[in-house]
């Protein structure tokens, strides 16, 4: 498998087919005489900013400590919790709604769905 073709940039869905984000980034485990082992799927704008430069990286740290209501700047899907990988998508048994990627949403649920008229 070429991780970077087959894995990153592509949609993850939990085990309920509720969109995730994209896979950000790969941790791998570099083991002694043996090749390297997948640990785990990281999500995050950080993640990707490193991606793309590391000036971008210390930026979105800056932005995201001022403006997010993430608990974490990363969120780490470990690879014990990948169930498929499809041409489109990657399934992970873990509920999107649980975890840290929708952070946003309960925000917003919270603070502004709410006080609009049929929000409640």
């Amino acid at each position: 498998m070429d991780l970077v073709r087959d894995v990153l940039d592509k949609q993850l869905v939990d085990r309920e087919g509720t969109p995730l984000g994209r896979v950000d980034g790969v941790v791998l485990e570099l083991r002694v005489n043996e090749p390297p082992r997948v640990d785990a799927f990281e999500l995050g704008a950080v993640v990707l900013a490193r991606r793309l430069h590391p000036r971008l990286e210390s930026w979105v740290r800056q932005v995201r400590a001022r403006l997010s209501v993430r608990k974490t700047a990363r969120y780490r899907i470990p690879w014990e919790k990948v169930q498929e990988i499809h041409f489109k998508h990657i399934q992970v048994d873990v509920r999107a709604i649980d975890t840290p990627a929708f952070d946003w949403e309960r925000w917003l649920r919270r603070k502004v769905v709410r006080h609009l008229p049929g929000g409640e």
